[in-house]
């Protein structure tokens, strides 16, 4: 074979692996041009690093505040087990340890970027709100106001933008740990708990109706009906529980005249 012909057929590798790569870095030889697209590229480099970091940095918070404020809620829960003095004390405690992630939060979530970076911090926002709820409702009987979430967030100078969407949203998880503590509540035998929720449930579910009409706030047909299933569940538990006190109580009346017999 003739050596254009083994020229030809032989296989020449597309790149050198071992050959040093271009620097991207601006020199002397380039022109004034070339020079200006890259540093433009690299300026947008830089731009896109700092917002995956920021994201990051983002999402990192709103789990963390997720995870506490579902701490908040089993501690919440123990209310029929432990005192409520205890239960309070152990939940500000909590309470404290959210406040100082909102506060490293709050440094990358300001201006046009609470906007933007909404999708990313508003499921710690909602826990945490369901959190409160869960906490004013045992604690004073009454639905948390967004403007009491407000309070408590600026309490300790965090200035973090509480929207529309992230109050419906976080007090529309409430029902499920209402309906928990009523099962508690029914198991202890203590019936005023148990009506004071149901009273709660049914007004919480006629408002969230009238939003859910108005077809503006995204998911809260599925929240609904979560709320529905839990309001049900709540009343069947309750009517249960009406019905083996009225059965006591009629095998304790006849047991009483077959005494006096």
């Amino acid at each position: 074979m003739s050596d254009q012909e083994t020229a030809k057929h032989t296989k020449k590798p597309r790149f050198n692996k071992q050959a040093p790569q271009p620097s991207i870095a601006p020199t002397e030889n380039m022109s004034e041009s070339k020079k200006s697209i890259i540093q433009q590229f690299t300026l947008y480099r830089d731009t896109l690093d700092a917002h995956y970091d920021q994201r990051e940095r983002v999402i990192k918070a709103s789990r963390d505040i997720t995870a506490l404020s579902k701490k908040m809620v089993f501690s919440l829960l123990r209310i029929t087990q432990d005192p409520p003095s205890r239960v309070f004390k152990e939940v500000e405690d909590k309470n404290t340890m959210v406040l100082a992630i909102f506060s490293r939060l709050a440094q990358d979530i300001q201006g046009s970027d609470a906007f933007k970076y909404n999708s990313n911090s508003t499921h710690g926002l909602q826990e945490y709100i369901e959190a409160l709820g869960l906490w004013v409702f045992l604690r004073d009987n009454m639905l948390i106001t967004k403007g009491q979430v407000e309070e408590m967030l600026a309490s300790s100078g965090v200035k973090i933008l509480v929207t529309d969407n992230d109050y419906i949203l976080g007090i529309s998880d409430l029902p499920g740990e209402v309906n928990r503590y009523c099962i508690n509540a029914i198991g202890k035998g203590d019936r005023g708990a148990v009506e004071n929720s149901l009273v709660f449930l049914r007004a919480l579910k006629e408002g969230i109706h009238l939003l859910v009409s108005s077809g503006r706030i995204r998911d809260l047909n599925k929240k609904l009906e979560v709320l529905e299933s839990s309001l049900e569940k709540t009343e069947r538990a309750y009517y249960s529980m009406s019905i083996r006190e009225s059965e006591m109580k009629a095998v304790n009346e006849s047991k009483g005249v077959m005494a006096v017999d």
